[in-house]
């Protein structure tokens, strides 16, 4: 009879089922952006930004007023002639959102519930839909979950003013984001 309790073979199939969402997400995202608001609104931006050459009002295009944190990062690839990195860099938010999961949950309850709480942002079907797109909502889910865990640990550091700090930071990058 075989030991189903075993963590070290649980945690070693959680991240085996992490790495190959990660690299199906990751193959999915290498094909050009097609949906509309990527097309017209978080690339179609920037790309003006940089055919002007600098940041410039834009009156017919009313997202151009929106806050633009994230988009503001697509600059660069766009730059250099390629729409595909965007995607992958919007998917690094979701990666880096699953790592503040992982950590938080490691240090309270271990690395097994920490690898299961990964592998299920991680593959919440909305989360792998957005991992594949230009938008912005993986962004804001990162800045707001970190300004979010660094007010806990604020609480647990004796109220320290650099976590307090640190988490407004957080949080104004949300409110720039989206």
């Amino acid at each position: 009879m075989t030991n189903h309790k075993n963590p070290v073979l649980v945690k070693a199939l959680l991240i085996a089922l992490i790495l190959a969402l990660i690299v199906s997400v990751f193959l999915l995202a290498l094909v050009p952006p097609i949906s509309k608001d990527a097309l017209t609104h978080h690339l179609a931006v920037p790309k003006l930004y940089l055919k002007k050459g600098g940041i410039y009002e834009i009156p017919f295009m009313p997202y151009s007023y929106y806050p633009m944190n994230l988009d503001l990062l697509y600059l660069i690839p766009l730059y250099f002639g390629c729409d595909i990195i965007p995607k992958l860099v919007h998917f690094v938010f979701a990666l880096l959102t699953a790592w503040l999961i992982y950590d938080y949950l490691r240090r309270r309850l271990g690395s097994v519930y920490a690898a299961s709480g990964c592998l299920f942002f991680l593959s919440i079907p909305i989360i792998v839909k957005l991992s594949i797109t230009v938008y912005v909502d993986l962004g804001l889910i990162f800045f707001s979950t970190a300004a979010f865990l660094l007010l806990f640990k604020w609480r647990e550091r004796e109220f320290r003013p650099k976590y307090l700090i640190y988490s407004a930071v957080f949080c104004g990058l949300a409110m720039g984001t989206k």
